[in-house]
């Protein structure tokens, strides 16, 4: 599967990922065989394109779009998150993506992980931490190296699980390379079999990730409007 990275779709945004039409405060959405109405305060006010969202009657389909909540409006809805400034670290945002077959059967492929998980080649320095109060393990990839690390459910020993569910729980990375600094942890969850929702929380809001996976779950459930007819 293509390496889903959220940090890209703002060169998506800018090339092709335009709503297909605008009803005042809400966009809809066409993707993959999905019509989502999303609401404008949910969309990345990106300058120059903010203006395209604005738009009616543009009538092209996308193969992915962005979103955002604010981390107070995450806290109204889960409890326990911690917004506390009104910056990008402190937000939940992301895009969905319309992903292949092809894509989703790799998508939950542990392997990838093996080398980390066994500590084998480029690897054989890992560290791994456990963080007390989240009950996480985090596994950097090299000892002392604090710039890019993953967050397993489960210590890497014995066989590498067979499903990314049962041990992977997020990627991160800083702007330190020696201390935990201006963390970002990013997830993938599907929520449909042809649709990849791909974000990011700060890390110190990892403690909140399954509230936050619920959530997200819950408000593209609402946000769909229906299942396009792709045989007309």
């Amino acid at each position: 599967m293509k390496k889903l990275n959220i940090l890209t779709c703002f060169f998506i945004l800018a090339c092709g990922s335009f709503p297909q039409i605008s009803f005042g405060s809400e966009v809809i959405y066409n993707i993959g065989a999905h019509k989502f109405s999303v609401p404008q305060k949910n969309i990345p006010d990106l300058s120059p394109w903010s203006w395209v969202k604005s738009l009616v009657g543009l009538d092209q389909d996308v193969d992915s779009f962005m979103f955002e909540f604010s981390g107070d409006e995450i806290k109204s809805h889960i409890g326990a998150y911690t917004p506390t400034r009104n910056s990008l670290d402190q937000k939940v945002i992301g895009a969905v993506y319309h992903v292949s077959q092809d894509e989703k059967n790799r998508f939950d492929a542990p392997e990838k992980y093996s080398n980390l998980w066994y500590a084998t080649k480029g690897y054989g320095s890992r560290e791994v931490l456990f963080d007390e109060n989240i009950g996480y393990y985090f596994v950097f990839e090299k000892t002392g190296y604090r710039g890019l690390f993953y967050v397993f459910s489960r210590p890497p020993e014995g066989e590498l699980p067979a499903s990314m569910d049962d041990f992977f729980v997020a990627g991160c990375s800083g702007s330190s390379t020696t201390e935990l600094r201006h963390v970002s942890c990013s997830k993938q969850i599907f929520i449909a079999d042809d649709l990849v929702v791909d974000f990011s929380v700060s890390l110190e809001n990892l403690a909140s990730l399954v509230n936050v996976v619920s959530f997200l779950r819950a408000t593209f459930a609402e946000w769909r409007v229906s299942q396009l007819d792709t045989k007309a």
